[in-house]
Formats: structure tokens, sequence, C-alpha cells
């Protein structure tokens, strides 16, 4: 299912690849993104705090394990958990699409001129913003679209 694919990949991308490090001060869109997806998962967790007590007590916290048995048992949650349930799968969804879109499109910037650099505290992120001058086209397509994806879901 996505939401794996978005717990491993997405995880790994804001903790190594965006988030952290002071010089990507130079963009707010991983701080956005990451700030959006949080308070994504604690509105799902309020708003279905009943429903993870009573059909997901036993189960452990992290890697998508509690949105799976949330999604297990969706007969039977409530309305308001069922909505917001959807919500925050189809939003993780397109998050990781979207960071996916921009790893695939960078891949030649993140090997090239970026190669070197330690993955990790937002180190690769930083490289690509100060190299986005030689960017390709596809890269930098590909980091507009995080970007007005990420300013979209701040208006709404």
């Amino acid at each position: 299912m996505r939401i794996a694919v978005f717990s491993v990949f997405v995880g790994a991308l804001l903790q190594g690849f965006l988030c952290g490090g002071s010089a990507f001060a130079q963009s707010d869109v991983a701080k956005s993104l990451q700030d959006k997806l949080v308070a994504r998962v604690q509105n799902l967790q309020e708003s279905c705090a009943r429903d993870i007590k009573k059909y997901c007590k036993a189960v452990t916290p992290g890697e998508g394990r509690v949105i799976y048995c949330l999604q297990a048992f969706e007969d039977k949650i409530s309305a308001k958990c069922q909505f917001d349930l959807e919500e925050t799968v189809s939003n993780f969804n397109i998050s990781a699409d979207n960071l996916k879109d921009v790893v695939v499109a960078c891949r030649a910037e993140i090997t090239g001129p970026c190669g070197k650099v330690q993955p990790g505290k937002g180190r690769v992120a930083v490289c690509l913003l100060e190299n986005k001058s030689a960017a390709s086209k596809e890269c930098l397509d590909a980091i507009q679209k995080l970007e007005s994806a990420v300013q979209k879901s701040d208006n709404h």
C-alpha cells in the first residue's frame, strides 16, 4: 500500500534529505511540508482518538502502523475519523509523489554536483538549492511543483 512507501520514503527524505540544517533557511519548502504533514497526523490522532483506542491500542505507533490499523477497521470507525483518514492518506500520497519526482528529476544533480555531499540534515537539499542555476529544466520543474504544492496547501 502507498502509505508504507510514504512512511519509509518521505520519512527518510524529510529526516535526511530535506530537513534540518540552518543553511536550508534559504527555502521554507521542507519546513512547510514537514509542518503540514505533522499537522495532518496530529489532526488524525485527535479526530480518531476513540477509534485508535478501541481498535488499535495494541499497535506500536510508527511507520504507518496506526494508519494501517485504522484502514483495516474503516467499516467500523467514526465518520469524522474516516474522513480525516482519507484526507491524511491522500495528502501523504501527493507529498510522496512530489518528493519522488524531485529525487528522480534531480538525480543527475544529486549524483553530480551534490554527489560528494554527505546525506542527512538537509545537506543534499542545500546543495540542490545552491546549484539551482545549473540544474536541469526537469529538476527545476520538479522543485517548482513541490514548492507550489506546499504553498497551495498552506493557503487551504
